[in-house]
């Protein structure tokens, strides 16, 4: 006789996409608030970013299979939960990539009874199939800015992410010696999937941001609103780029309210 099929959990899973230079550890206090929450979080670590410039990913290809395959085992492993993706800048691309065919429509049309329910975008690049993140931010490849710069990518200076962590705080000094290098190939590449037009997306925009601007992230929600879709913002005035570090209770809460809590 068949085993019956698991039924999934109450809460969903919190997968984090971590953006570029970045690693999980950035995450580790969005994860710890969550958790203390009742909700699993996972956090992979996209190829496209490490220490050793000989191990870097060509492409976006390796990050999307690393977030597709966390997902794939939360949909699918014994104990079955649905998905909610926490994609931060860069980290919209590999998100938005990874959940082909894992929508709700989909999994249900394929028997499933799990699926990816939602994005909760912190700053995130959640764009259209075949753009790229230059173009979300209204750069071209021939800009001499995009045309020499080094492969790998360094990061940026640090007050560039997160100018609102006191410089002298440990949060800073750990956050900054973590990060790493980017591959150039990776983060030029195109989306490969419009994510936006099979789950709802909820989009935390901080107005402060210096590395993904304000009129950007609008931009990107507006584009998103031309589609015929919608969007459920919340904006963070005087907060940076990363407000998982800097605003990290008004972050926890967005994505329990991003996940159907009402907090």
């Amino acid at each position: 006789m068949a085993e019956p099929t698991p039924t999934p959990t109450s809460k969903p899973t919190i997968i984090i996409v971590h953006g570029a230079w970045h690693r999980p550890i950035h995450f580790q206090q969005l994860s710890e608030a969550l958790t203390s929450h009742g909700y699993k979080v996972v956090a992979p670590a996209l190829p496209s970013v490490d220490k050793a410039p000989e191990e870097l990913t060509p492409d976006s290809e390796a990050d999307i299979a690393a977030v597709r395959s966390a997902i794939l085992a939360e949909l699918d492993g014994d104990n079955p939960r649905d998905v909610i993706l926490v994609p931060h800048s860069y980290g919209g691309l590999p998100a938005s990539g990874a959940i082909r065919g894992l929508d709700p429509q989909s999994r249900a049309a394929a028997g499933k009874s799990t699926s990816v329910r939602a994005i909760a975008a912190i700053a995130a690049c959640i764009i259209p199939e075949g753009m790229t993140i230059l173009a979300a931010h209204g750069k071209t490849d021939s800009d001499s800015a995009v045309r020499d710069l080094p492969d790998p990518v360094n990061p940026p200076p640090a007050p560039a992410l997160w100018h609102d962590v006191p410089a002298e705080s440990e949060t800073y000094a750990c956050a900054e010696r973590n990060l790493n290098v980017m591959s150039k190939a990776a983060l030029l590449d195109r989306c490969r999937f419009s994510a936006f037009e099979v789950v709802p997306v909820h989009f935390l925009m901080p107005r402060d941001d210096r590395a993904m601007n304000f009129a950007t992230q609008e931009s990107v929600v507006q584009r998103i609103r031309d589609s015929g879709r919608v969007v459920r913002t919340e904006v963070l005035d005087g907060s940076s780029h990363s407000p998982f570090l800097s605003r990290l209770q008004e972050t926890v809460a967005f994505v329990r309210r991003s996940a159907g809590e009402d907090v």
